[in-house]
């Protein structure tokens, strides 16, 4: 079941003429609404208490920027603060001023004593904590505008329609919650009639129904009520939630709630007289006309479904069928509000909300939309140009940051920064057609890249020099892409020997005279792995635990280290004392490399329960670094002390690499992102590499370059 009803958001904010005897609000108080250019802004109660005055600009000059955001962060609830934090972590003063001022449009992060924050919804919570944040600069505003709002349907149609369709926040689903906060948080703010029927709809957990109803409640300042007003009210809205509403039953006694909660005189007395006109509700009196038989409903244009519905005929041909009106559209208009009673009401030819067709909305995305002829178009603000030719995205190209429209559109960076409409300095690629990449190694005259494909597996030695690439095995070029069947996943450059992991064991390569040894093959699938100067570490993809075996065996036999602490999979790095040993769970595990004093020395739980299982791990003479699906790069005394983020909100971050020493940086690569990235170690100075990469899976760094692998099979460097 879908609810639909024409929107009361222009009714709430000017009163009909002669319609507003009855107080609807509290004189002073303020909604938040849009202006034109999409921007909040706010409406204000008149003295009277009748309507609310035009949607009007916010006083400038609210928000000290950055600054005032930390200060406001604390201020919010728990489950507002992940999006608040993010803005922060930007440090952009523009996108910091534009949260602010959309907080404070609805009284939030203000001076105002008292001042507590609306509950929001998911869909509203879910795009300002998991999406504004990881979209363009240029987007950020616009979607903390819809967010703080708060209309659940309108903060679920910009994710869909904004965000995903052009392929950001693609993980972020709230959907499915719509209904359970309907129940918990809505249902119990509405009057008993509403409240029973509010509760009955998200019982039926049908969350499409939920919230077009939420969506259609939001727009009479309810779940939530915004800023210092009030869900308006009038006598009349009361009489008709009191003594008709419960009389109906199905869609009918739901729009005879919204039409009550909205707190309009008019539009409650209007839908009195309609359904009294059918024989309904009779006993509920009216402020007008009243009902009376009108004859078969069924198919009068003038009474379709019930007495004075009238089939509109503005630009259409109506008909009644069953007592459902129908309009067939004269060509270039269309019935877009699907409300039959007001006939085809839009001109598609130059409806920028309707451009060519119904819904086919002209995108003020940076610019000013126009619609002529039915086609979309455009013109830009400074800074931005519509480079793809879709005006139904609108401006999507900042030339002073796109990588791929630099400056000018079409101007490729290569994996270089774009920074104020210039290239720095591009990748460079080393070599390609060695798909799918896991890990990457390097020493002082090669790469070592080890992956696999469905053909088969790559375990590969690319020459710095000459880019010549060999597969360890044979000496000889990958065929096929591949070199040979079997998967690859490790590899560990240690003491001028490379070893690498996969379906055929632990293997020693020596690049100085080609030879391959296997160590071991007695764990099936090794996955990651360690090595220091007499032993080999190792994870399996299917069998549980930590296992050593000698870097010098033949074919031995490897020991387990950890006992009952056997889960599968999971990081590793060592140094002279220790083994570090990253659970899938995201625990971390440090132990003496016998497998004595077992120590946990960091928990997920602690500060990150969504996912803190670290995907790489890398360290230091002090500490330990890893990336995390979760966005974040950590940092961890190696004793478990001072844990610390050192960059957050990155999208789908792998791989990392670090300096060593005391000072220097932490690299990384960006799944999602697209992005290889650097911060220095005390999370200071983020800086991005190079951008617009398709999918880098895996990085390593020596003393000039940084080295990262592509989903493709690609390998790029770039000087770091």
């Amino acid at each position: 079941m879908r609810i639909v009803r024409p929107g009361l958001l222009a009714a709430l904010l000017i009163a009909a003429a002669g319609c507003g005897a009855d107080p609807i609000c509290k004189p002073g108080s303020r909604l938040a609404c849009f202006l034109p250019d999409g921007t909040l802004g706010g409406a204000s109660c008149n003295g009277d208490g009748t309507a609310y005055d035009a949607c009007a600009a916010l006083p400038a000059g609210q928000s000290l920027g950055c600054a005032d955001v930390t200060r406001c962060c604390a201020s919010l609830p728990t489950n507002m603060a992940p999006g608040c934090d993010a803005v922060v972590t930007q440090a952009n003063e523009g996108t910091c001023n534009a949260y602010m001022n959309t907080a404070n449009a609805v009284n939030l992060c203000t001076d105002t004593a008292g001042a507590t924050a609306p509950a929001y919804g998911p869909n509203c919570l879910g795009l300002m904590n998991e999406c504004c944040g990881t979209l363009p600069t240029q987007m950020q505003s616009q979607c903390y505008t819809r967010g703080f709002v708060g209309n659940e349907s309108k903060c679920h149609d910009y994710l869909e329609t904004e965000a995903k369709a052009r392929e950001y926040c693609g993980n972020v689903d709230p959907l499915g919650m719509t209904c359970a906060y309907a129940a918990a948080s809505c249902c119990a703010t509405l009057p008993e009639g509403p409240r029973g029927r509010c509760e009955e709809l998200a019982a039926k957990g049908d969350d499409d129904a939920c919230l077009s109803y939420l969506g259609q409640l939001a727009t009479g300042n309810r779940c939530p009520t915004l800023g210092t007003g009030e869900p308006p009210t009038s006598p009349s809205c009361d009489a008709l939630l009191g003594s008709c509403c419960s009389t109906l039953e199905g869609p009918v006694a739901y729009e005879c709630d919204l039409t009550g909660l909205s707190g309009q005189p008019s539009l409650c007395d209007n839908f009195l007289d309609a359904v009294m006109a059918s024989g309904a509700c009779l006993e509920g009196g009216s402020s007008s006309s009243g009902g009376g038989g009108c004859g078969d409903t069924s198919s009068d244009i003038a009474n379709c479904g019930f007495c004075g519905n009238v089939c509109g005929s503005d630009h259409a041909n109506p008909s009644c069928a069953a007592g459902q009106c129908s309009l067939a559209c004269e060509i270039g208009f269309g019935d877009c509000d699907t409300d039959a009673s007001n006939g085809c009401e839009s001109a598609l030819a130059d409806d920028i909300y309707h451009c060519g067709f119904c819904s086919v909305m002209c995108s003020d995305n940076n610019g000013q939309p126009s619609c002529s002829n039915g086609t979309c178009d455009i013109t830009c603000n400074a800074g931005y140009e519509d480079c793809d030719g879709d005006a139904t995205n609108g401006c999507e190209a900042y030339l002073d940051t796109s990588s791929v429209n630099c400056g000018s559109c079409g101007n490729n960076c290569f994996g270089g920064p774009c920074e104020q409409g210039v290239c720095g300095v591009g990748a460079s690629q080393v070599a390609t057609g060695l798909k799918v990449p896991s890990a990457l190694a390097v020493d002082a005259s090669s790469l070592y890249l080890v992956g696999a494909q469905p053909l088969g597996g790559v375990a590969v030695q690319v020459a710095k020099a000459s880019a010549n690439v060999v597969c360890m095995e044979t000496a000889l070029p990958p065929e096929n892409d591949t070199c040979g069947f079997g998967i690859f996943d490790g590899v560990v450059v240690a003491e001028n020997e490379v070893f690498f992991t996969g379906s055929t064991g632990v293997r020693k390569y020596s690049p100085s005279s080609g030879s391959i040894v296997k160590i071991t093959s007695s764990v099936e699938t090794p996955w990651a792995l360690a090595v220091d100067s007499d032993f080999v570490f190792f994870t399996s993809r299917t069998r549980g635990g930590v296992y050593k075996a000698s870097r010098y065996d033949m074919d031995g036999v490897a020991q387990e280290l950890t006992g009952a602490l056997s889960l599968v999979g999971g990081a590793l790095a060592v140094d002279t004392e220790y083994v570090y040993w990253a659970l899938p769970d995201g625990t971390m595990i440090r132990m003496r490399k016998d497998g004595a004093e077992k120590q946990q020395i960091a928990s997920a739980q602690s500060f990150d329960p969504s996912n803190l299982t670290p995907q790489y791990l890398a360290l230091d003479e002090t500490h330990l670094y890893w990336s995390t699906t979760g966005g974040r790069i950590f940092r961890l005394g190696k004793d478990g002390s001072n844990l610390m983020v050192l960059a957050e909100n990155q999208p789908e971050p792998t791989g990392v690499a670090v300096d060593q020493g005391s000072s220097g940086f932490v690299y990384w690569v960006n799944r999602s992102g697209g992005s290889v990235r650097r911060v220095a170690k005390d999370g200071t100075g983020l800086v991005t590499l190079a951008a617009g990469q398709a999918q880098p899976i895996t990085i390593a760094i020596d003393e000039t370059f940084a080295y990262w692998a592509t989903q493709d099979g690609s390998i790029f460097k770039i000087v770091r």
